[in-house]
């Protein structure tokens, strides 16, 4: 069973609750500063991207996030309704022999993978399901 879960709508409105959403789940499971930091990176990346591109103009989808805390790991789990895209088989962007030559956007799958532990992708029951997961080093106390 998933410790935490948010359903959200596809739309870009939904970030910032799922982003307070996603930082109150560390701050409630004890993960460090900088863990939650490059959570919140990935997921705003994953799902803004799932948003964007995912469906098609004007159609309503539900993505479906849940974080836990297990065996020394924190596991995000984000699932959406959207077309079927892994964006783990994307290359990686190959850096820009000048600034003239370089282009924007492209980083954002770069982004989760080296901010993350490992990352998973599968299709399941026609949805889209990414993992991102990540060893917990130190857990944060609080401090009474």
């Amino acid at each position: 069973m998933l410790f935490r879960s948010l359903r959200i709508e596809n739309c870009l409105d939904a970030l910032r609750p799922m982003s307070e959403w996603l930082a109150e789940s560390c701050v409630a499971l004890g993960i460090s500063d900088d863990l939650s930091y490059r959570f919140d990176l990935a997921a705003n990346e994953a799902v803004a991207n799932t948003i964007s591109y995912g469906y098609a103009p004007g159609a309503r989808g539900t993505i479906e996030l849940c974080f836990d805390l297990t065996h020394g790991h924190a596991i995000l789990v984000i699932e959406d309704d959207g077309n079927a895209f892994n964006p783990l088989e994307l290359a990686e962007p190959r850096p820009a022999s000048s600034i003239e030559d370089s282009r924007i956007g492209g980083l954002g799958v770069l982004l989760i993978r080296r901010s993350m532990g490992q990352c998973e992708y599968q299709r399941r029951g026609g949805r889209n399901v990414l993992t991102l997961k990540s060893p917990v080093l130190e857990i944060q106390h609080e401090s009474h």
